[in-house]
């Protein structure tokens, strides 16, 4: 007959075979017979918490203990009980009361680091780490615990090191190699990268994470195709997934292929409802394609993402839109300058319900937006927290406006140049001859998406070589110093160095004839101030460029330049240069007579923005390219003159949105007289919509009676009808 040591050996022998339910028999014997065998019920208690049973696993090792309070195994598998349960503070406890006992134990030092680390305690999770790894040199775990921490806090050439060490005596560790690629890609090592991963899941093909961490090394190198791939492979592993899912999304809108995008994404959201980074992200998809209204909506999870703003969380109420009779709200900006340009736009639509508002932007921004309607204060600092009543992020302005393709706040200008130093800026620009075209080449290095979307200063070297084009460099940043030297020597002015914030760029502007510029903050600046913009957009592009439109639907004087494929300018470039020369054509060809001479004729403002928004709804409306093109080279040179007006006002703005319905339903009212005309048709119908035509017009004339006397015009158009 067996032993009691001899029948623990066996069961310890089938446990570790994975055969629990045997081990479990045998140590439940030995605690009939001997009911103060510690290690029967330690070893009892670790089975039973194998199915599920938690109660009675800890109940079992609190017995072991009450025996035998020595034992510091039991105290370890205790706190690991204790920690999968929830209780952080009785794991950390066990976990410190089996080192007092076994200053040697490593695992417990392992297992207090896992614990601090899921706590966000980096410093302490490190420390026990280290201790591990000093007890024990060879302990894998440890090196890999300690280069996990290290990753988390960004220290990417520690957690190389710590992984190598690891892997060095672990070899063989999945997560290890796949760690390892991680952090290598975090430090721009793509090649070494996509080793390791390729190594992990070659260690364990049915790894879910490995593919996935390779598709994204493969997207890193612009190998999309193939990324997408690993990312699919990653999701046929693991159907559940999420990450997996999201990234096949990722690699799909790179590749501008947005139903399989919001597919993927579709699919991460299903099975991870509270994934924030899914969510944005499929919020960003459905803004590409100009689904604006669940677009706002998904969006807004940005808010949830690890790299939100942190003041994404404020101690005040958050605005939704309500009437805010004489409530001060804060509006705030969260990412790059551009965003807050570009969504400065609704400052006067949230003045009008009664908000008294306050900027909080970087002071950068201070001087170019002091003159914006509707703003109270501008703060580039802190502001205490008694200072305002609510608050919004200013990129959640177009979810709570609800704004759709149609409803885009899009007049301009809305920022304008102060007059003074537009006009000290200009003696900077009077020796220049021809076309006066400002240009930036970079965006910021830190921006993420900055390698697809900075051009670099040598191609434009070709519009310097058009003749009639002088350039001026309003480049700012790390790269603006190439202005002073450019490749080749070609002729440059550098207003550069001169200039202290977007006030100085914004008033060089305003003597230029146009501007011509990367996706950056000078884009949204341009476009703000109704200057003629041309912008060089990656084939990829930011989710308010679209795809496959050469204008943007928030800057009417704005024309896009795509890339036609990942990493190549040259189409772009060659674009951008015809639309340069025919530009330069247009307005340097040979006059010949009178009627050749351009029509030099002062107008009020009621009849210039109301030609203004006639062009608009022709923009829209028109299909063929040829006839579009000159609608819009039109309206950019009216918009251009209108640009003097102060028609941010709200109750300008109200008097140019009346025009353009009035204008809208005449337009529609002339399609019906014309369908009338070609049915013979001149009936009742056919006189009602003759009537609906001078009544609309009387509308017309009305409205540009109000825009003449707002705006002070020294022309005011006259009619004179008999009563009706």
């Amino acid at each position: 007959m067996a032993t009691i040591q001899e029948a623990l050996a066996a069961a310890v022998r089938h446990h570790q075979c994975g055969q629990i339910a045997v081990a479990a028999r045998i140590y439940r014997r030995i605690i009939e017979v001997a009911p103060d065998q510690s290690d029967a019920l330690h070893l009892m208690g670790l089975a039973v918490r194998r199915t599920g049973k938690a109660g009675a696993a800890l109940r079992l090792l609190a017995r072991a203990l009450r025996l035998d309070p020595a034992m510091a195994e039991v105290r370890l598998n205790l706190g690991n009980m204790l920690r999968d349960f929830g209780s952080g503070h009785g794991a950390a406890v066990a976990y410190r009361s089996a080192i007092a006992l076994r200053p040697d134990l490593t695992a417990a030092y392992e297992s207090l680091g896992a614990l601090h680390r899921g706590q966000g305690r980096s410093t302490e999770a490190e420390r026990a780490y280290r201790l591990a790894v000093r007890i024990d040199p060879m302990t894998a775990e440890g090196h890999n615990g300690l280069a996990n921490v290290l990753q988390e806090r960004d220290d990417l050439d520690g957690a190389v090191a710590a992984y190598r060490r690891g892997l060095a005596i672990a070899p063989l560790h999945t997560a290890a190699c796949n760690n390892l690629g991680i952090a290598l890609r975090g430090l721009g090592r793509q090649d070494e990268a996509r080793v390791w991963h390729g190594r992990a899941v070659m260690l364990d093909p049915y790894f879910a994470p490995g593919h996935t961490s390779l598709g994204l090394s493969l997207q890193e190198q612009g190998r999309l195709e193939e990324a997408a791939r690993a990312h699919a492979r990653a999701v046929a592993v693991d159907p559940a997934f999420a990450g997996g899912y999201a990234n096949h999304g990722n690699a799909r809108l790179n590749q501008n292929r947005l139903i399989e995008a919001v597919a993927g994404f579709r699919r991460a959201v299903a099975i991870e409802p509270a994934g924030p980074d899914a969510r944005r992200n499929l919020g960003m998809a459905l803004l590409v394609a100009g689904s604006f209204e669940e677009g706002w909506r998904e969006y807004e999870w940005r808010l949830r993402c690890k790299d939100a703003p942190t003041h994404a969380a404020m101690p005040k109420p958050r605005w939704n839109g309500e009437p805010l009779n004489g409530r001060r709200i804060l509006l705030h900006g969260e990412q790059g300058l551009g965003d807050a340009l570009q969504f400065c736009r609704y400052v006067p639509l949230v003045a009008a319900r009664g908000g008294r508002v306050i900027l909080g932007l970087p002071a950068p921004l201070e001087r170019v937006m002091a003159g914006l309607p509707g703003v109270e204060r501008f703060v580039s600092g802190q502001l205490p927290t008694d200072a305002f009543d609510l608050h919004l992020p200013m990129l959640s302005l177009g979810e709570v406006f609800g704004t759709q393709m149609d409803t885009i706040p899009h007049r301009v200008p809305y920022l304008t140049a102060e007059p003074d130093l537009a006009a000290r800026w200009a003696d900077r620009l009077k020796g220049l001859a021809g076309l006066k075209v400002g240009i930036v080449w970079a965006g910021s290095p830190t921006h993420g998406n900055d390698r697809n979307r900075s051009v670099g200063l040598a191609p434009f070297a070709r519009l310097a070589a058009i003749p009639g084009v002088s350039l001026v460099s309003i480049q700012k940043g790390p790269t603006e110093g190439q202005a002073a030297n450019p490749p080749g020597g070609f002729p440059l002015l550098n207003l550069s160095p001169g200039i202290r914030d977007f006030a100085d760029t914004a008033a060089i502007m305003a003597g230029l004839d146009l501007v011509v510029c990367v996706d950056t903050s000078v884009a949204h600046l341009a476009g703000a101030l109704g200057v003629p913009v041309w912008v060089l957009v990656p084939f990829a592009p930011d989710w308010r460029w679209m795809l496959d439109r050469q204008d943007s639907p928030w800057y009417p004087t704005m024309r896009l330049f795509r890339q036609d494929r990942p990493g190549s300018w040259d189409n772009a470039m060659d674009r951008l240069l015809q639309a340069l020369r025919e530009r330069i054509a247009d307005s340097t060809h040979t006059r010949n007579g009178p009627s050749d001479m351009p029509i030099l004729a002062p107008v009020s403002w009621g009849e210039l923005l109301d030609k203004i928004t006639i062009l608009d709804i022709k923009a829209e409306r028109i299909a063929d390219a040829d006839k579009l093109a000159n609608v819009r080279r039109e309206r950019e040179a009216l918009v251009a003159v209108a640009a003097q007006a102060d028609t941010g006002r709200p109750e300008i703005a109200a008097l140019i949105d009346g025009l353009r319905a009035v204008n809208t339903t005449l337009w529609e009212v002339e399609d019906e007289i014309r369908d009338c005309e070609r049915a013979k048709d001149f009936g009742p119908r056919f006189v009602e919509l003759a009537r609906q035509v001078y009544h609309t017009n009387d509308r017309r004339a009305a409205l540009k009676r109000d825009l003449n006397r707002l705006l002070g015009s020294e022309l005011v158009e006259e009619k004179s009808y008999q009563a009706y």
